[in-house]
């Protein structure tokens, strides 16, 4: 009932009083609203009909509504209580008709700041470029840096150094994303769990406490091993924790020092400074809205050095981390079951967005696509590029 009154909506019934729950008008206005209506009429034309509506739970799902020009996934959600008004709603992609890669390479070309891509077929351990742009220039990479932590775990697990219920205590806290931030210290956690969770909601305190558990240093081995262009942009790596710390106006003396030192005195200042990059030094609010420093204090590849750690992670024995991998698969779910497999991972904060996406294709074809968005200046707009990468994904996947 609600996905066909939302076609009502989205043709200009006006009738938002009577369809959103007050919680979401007061977050978005009517008028905020339909000026959002009216860009996607610019970009896509008028919504005609309901291709498909796929449910996550009674609540929740994905509606693919057909516009004049596209394709356009909607993920909605409805208050459990009657009459059930609309809490949540969220275009998560769209599939644009007669779309090509030339038009959507143009596109993000024309992207405030910087962006680059790479799509590459993966044959066994070999990979062939089909389509880029600035495909070896290195990027902020966000959370996706995260892919080289679970990379290195699952090279300890092969090597018979760990196993994947291994017990490993809660010691190490960041901030959200995550949820473990909230638990009690030392609560057990096995690494398929650290795992999961660092990878399918990002979080952070995961991510950290694997860094600690593996080891800094051999995490950086298996980002040279996995051919990264530019190591010592990115090296010594970071924790979430250290990162943002370092970002804070407080510690400016601290990140230019780390900004002037070779990896080896990084790595010293780090150590020496724990007490300064703890999580009393951190606030969530100074790193929620503007780019901080986000060409300096960051993890950084280049959409070929990810495709590359893709490449890596593909060549895997171990099916645990294939689904760990296909957990979230990030872009929208009648999109993603174009698919016979997905699995990726997406990054980012102000001034940054990155994806990377294993995808094999019904056909059988496997690829590694990987793009990022930086501006140093301005936030980036997380699901417009979201939408392009998706849009990339589309035509392979029909191809």
């Amino acid at each position: 009932m609600r996905s066909t009154e939302l076609l009502e909506i989205l043709q200009g019934s006006q009738r938002e009083e009577q369809f959103f729950a007050q919680s979401f008008r007061d977050a978005i206005p009517v008028t905020q609203f339909r000026n959002l209506l009216a860009e996607l009429n610019r970009q896509y034309g008028q919504a005609v009909g309901v291709k498909s509506i796929t449910a996550t739970s009674d609540y929740d799902g994905t509606i693919e509504v057909l516009y004049e020009k596209a394709v356009v996934s909607i993920k909605m959600v409805i208050d459990r209580d009657a009459p059930y008004p609309v809490i949540g709603l969220l275009v998560t992609g769209a599939s644009v008709y007669n779309d090509n890669l030339a038009d959507i390479t143009r596109e993000m070309a024309d992207l405030p700041g910087v962006s680059g891509f790479q799509i590459a077929e993966l044959t066994g351990a070999t990979m062939r470029p089909v389509e880029d742009r600035n495909a070896n220039r290195q990027f902020a990479i966000g959370s996706v840096f995260k892919l080289y932590i679970l990379a290195e775990l699952g090279r300890s697990i092969a090597a018979g150094e760990r196993k994947w219920g291994d017990i490993i205590p809660l010691t190490h806290k960041s901030l959200p994303s995550g949820i473990l931030q909230k638990w009690p210290d030392r609560s057990p956690l096995t690494l398929h769990s650290l795992a999961t969770l660092m990878i399918s909601i990002s979080d952070n305190s995961a991510a950290d406490i694997l860094i600690a558990e593996l080891g800094r240093e051999n995490i950086g081995n298996l980002l040279r091993l996995t051919g990264h262009s530019d190591p010592a942009r990115t090296l010594p790596l970071l924790s979430t924790l250290e990162a943002f710390a370092l970002k804070m106006e407080d510690n400016r003396d601290l990140r230019q020092a780390y900004i002037g030192s070779s990896e080896t005195e990084q790595a010293a200042l780090l150590a020496r400074q724990k007490a300064r990059l703890g999580l009393n030094s951190v606030s969530i609010a100074n790193l929620a809205t503007n780019p901080r420093h986000i060409d300096r204090i960051e993890w950084y590849a280049a959409p070929a050095d990810v495709n590359k750690l893709l490449l890596y992670l593909n060549q895997s024995q171990d099916p645990t981390i294939r689904n760990i991998l296909a957990i979230n698969p990030i872009i929208s779910p009648g999109d993603a079951l174009r698919w016979r497999y997905l699995g990726g991972k997406g990054g980012s904060e102000p001034g940054v967005i990155s994806f990377a996406f294993i995808a094999k294709a019904q056909s059988g074809m496997t690829y590694a696509v990987s793009g990022s968005w930086n501006n140093a200046t301005a936030p980036v707009d997380n699901q417009k590029f979201l939408s392009l990468v998706s849009r990339m994904l589309n035509q392979l996947a029909g191809q």
